[in-house]
């Protein structure tokens, strides 16, 4: 069966769901202007504020947003099986990843069931987890054993191996996520053609991103020595190969490890002086390249997937945008939570 046939009715909802997401320009402008005026523009991508300012809780809206994002993903599920079914369902388990984690935390910190809870995003019918059964658990270790006959059973067999060794939640919580990533990178590899061109684009960016990050916060922030730095990092991605990452995390500097990427990334991270600046402008790419996908391919899986992406940042930025104005944040500290410019730009 041809791409046209395979995908003409996913390429078809893809184009009705993505005539709903708000471009930048909008979202950026509730950052200054009343939240009234702004509340019919978010009304039309699914995202119903109320009439009082007051009353928004970013929580609850942004639970309402993932659900909202979990019909989406329904809807598009149907219109695929096997491999293409699987990589979506497995794209959006990092919600679930992220419960997993917030119970890990709340274990190790000694919190109860019920508060541990209270920070838990509801994942409908995607949710796979027995959430009692693991807030019911003793202790981190036997919360692991009861995770290996679930569809976490790999990650949490190696991320059990890591916490027998160092009952480190932070390598715990970096074991989990590099699990996850090669899981991603395996499900991208069992595609052919069109898919797979589009897919390693997109979705093999995201760990380059991924990774790079990694990489400058276990080196510089964290002071991890290099062999380690490279152990927990993915091995996949796009444009970096697993011989430049070891060489990479040899590095000592921000400006080092810049200077020595390949020339594409090293033209867009050129002046970059913060691991946070870095973070933005690899989440602006990303954000690039989702939209070209989007907008200038049609009949492949990617599409969907860079719908999903471009989804996902729109619900994060209009959180942080919700957030900033609670607090009572400045403008531009608004723009640099929310990634519209770095900390400190006009």
């Amino acid at each position: 069966m041809g791409a046209v046939a395979r995908y003409a009715y996913l390429n078809a909802r893809v184009s009705v769901m993505a005539a709903r997401l708000l471009p930048e320009a909008q979202i950026e402008s509730l950052i200054e202007q009343p939240l009234r005026e702004g509340a019919g523009m978010l009304a039309e991508s699914g995202v119903d504020l109320g009439l009082d300012e007051s009353e928004i809780e970013p929580t609850v809206l942004e639970q309402a947003w993932l659900l909202s994002l979990l019909e989406d993903l329904k809807v598009l599920g149907r219109c695929l099986s096997g491999n293409a079914r699987d990589l979506l369902i497995y794209w959006i388990r990092r919600f679930e990843l992220g419960n997993l984690k917030a119970i890990i935390r709340g274990k190790m910190a000694g919190s109860s069931a019920a508060a541990i809870r209270e920070e838990l995003l509801d994942l409908g019918s995607f949710t796979t987890l027995r959430l009692d059964q693991l807030l019911a658990s003793e202790d981190v270790a036997e919360l692991l054993r009861l995770l290996e006959d679930t569809p976490y059973g790999d990650i949490a067999r190696q991320a059990r191996a890591v916490f027998e060794e160092r009952h480190d939640s932070f390598m715990l919580d970096a074991a989990l996520d590099r699990r996850y990533y090669a899981g991603l990178a395996k499900r991208v590899k069992a595609f052919r053609g069109e898919d797979r061109q589009h897919l390693d684009r997109l979705l093999g960016a995201v760990i380059d991103h991924v990774n790079l990050v990694w990489l400058l916060r276990y080196r510089l922030a964290y002071g991890l020595p290099p062999a380690e730095t490279y152990y927990l990092l993915v091995q996949g991605g796009y444009r970096i190969s697993s011989s430049d990452w070891q060489e990479l995390a040899r590095m000592g500097s921000l400006l080092e490890v810049l200077e020595a990427l390949p020339p594409g990334l090293r033209e867009l991270l050129d002046g970059a002086d913060t691991v946070s600046e870095v973070q933005l402008r690899l989440e602006q790419e990303s954000r690039r390249i989702a939209e070209s996908i989007l907008t200038r391919t049609a009949f492949n899986l990617a599409r969907a997937l860079a719908y999903l992406v471009l989804r996902e940042k729109e619900m994060h930025q209009v959180l942080a945008v919700l957030k900033g104005r609670r607090l009572g944040l400045s403008p531009s500290l608004i723009r640099f939570a929310a990634g519209f410019a770095a900390l400190g730009a006009v």
